[in-house]
């Protein structure tokens, strides 16, 4: 998703209210399901640690906050020392870390698997429909689709110069966000992380979710699929992989609705395709980008992307619609 701190649709709704709490239909004898809870990268965060001792589920999840914060000095707007933030202010960045790069290789990678529907370099136009927004301006629709147009031309992934040694831009007026897939890459990270100390099962869920087994007892961590503004939603159990969603519903630049946060970087606006997108993939940087990329593909064109990188299933709740439909490549 772009710049803005986006809502995240997909809310645990097993409930959870203090720092350990019991697992559903576990006896009380058996170990607690241990929760921190803050925010990363503007987003609601959660890790649930399952099967665990408080002591140990303390120390994993102040490892877990380190890399956090670490990769979050990389790759926050909202920070001007951040790696991004200094090369959007400048339009390069010299020997950026490993992770940006990598970071941004991938998001390459999905703007060129994707024919453009996500493209890291549509920062300008997120950033200008949200100050028409602020200055109350967005009523104006030919003024609107001027700006729209103005912002276009600088607009594409294919200016990006990505090498270990420097990230550049090729285009002078160029700014990038990775806000639409830098969530699910820190949540890959940190599931990285406590695999590598013996943990089975886990949910992460830093405004993606992926879980790294079942809970100890065998269930799949129960998650509600959720657009904003609607009572409707879908419950599932994610018992391994990642699932991402991305509803344009939850900023609307304007009442309308018609401008919101999803825009499609081809052409500057928000399409009326989908309430929302759900991916589940094998890692949660898969799931990001392409729930991003699929709210602005039809659905031909999505089965299609499916083609090509490997998604276990999509569902899509059609525009003006109640109902889910899945789509399998």
């Amino acid at each position: 998703m772009t710049g803005l701190n986006r809502r995240r649709f997909i809310t645990l709704f097993a409930s959870a209210a203090s720092m350990a709490i019991a697992a559903p239909q576990v006896l009380a004898a058996t170990p607690k399901i241990h929760r921190w809870q803050g925010t990363a990268l503007g987003a609601e965060a959660a890790i649930y640690l399952d099967g665990v001792s408080q002591a140990r589920a303390d120390y994993l999840i102040s490892v877990a906050l380190s890399e956090i914060e670490r990769l979050e000095k990389m790759f926050s707007l909202y920070r001007p020392d951040s790696t991004i933030s200094r090369l959007n202010f400048s339009g390069s960045v010299e020997n950026p870390e490993q992770e940006f790069v990598e970071l941004m290789s991938k998001a390459i990678m999905f703007a060129r698997h994707t024919n453009g529907a996500f493209d890291p370099t549509v920062q300008p136009l997120w950033q200008r429909l949200a100050q028409i927004s602020q200055q109350g301006a967005m009523g104006d629709e030919p003024y609107v689709r001027a700006e729209i147009g103005r912002l276009l031309p600088i607009i594409g992934y294919g200016a990006i110069d990505c090498a270990p040694v420097r990230v550049s831009f090729s285009r002078p007026d160029m700014q990038v966000t990775l806000n639409g897939i830098a969530q699910g890459y820190i949540t890959d990270r940190v599931s990285a992380i406590l695999r590598r100390n013996g943990m089975e099962n886990v949910l992460v869920d830093l405004g993606e979710k992926y879980a790294l087994g079942p809970q100890a007892d065998g269930a799949g961590w129960p998650v509600r699929i959720e657009s904003a503004g609607s009572s409707a939603s879908s419950k599932v159990l994610l018992g391994s992989g990642a699932l991402a969603t991305s509803a344009g519903s939850g900023f609307p630049f304007n009442e309308a609705g018609q401008h919101n946060h999803l825009i499609d970087p081809r052409t500057g606006l928000s399409p009326v395709l989908w309430e929302r997108v759900s991916v589940f993939a094998d890692t949660a940087t898969e799931a990001d980008a392409l729930s991003t990329a699929f709210s602005m593909m039809p659905e031909n064109e999505i089965r299609q992307t499916m083609h090509s990188i490997s998604v276990h299933k999509v569902i899509v709740r059609p525009h003006g619609t109640t109902t889910d439909k899945l789509i399998e490549a």
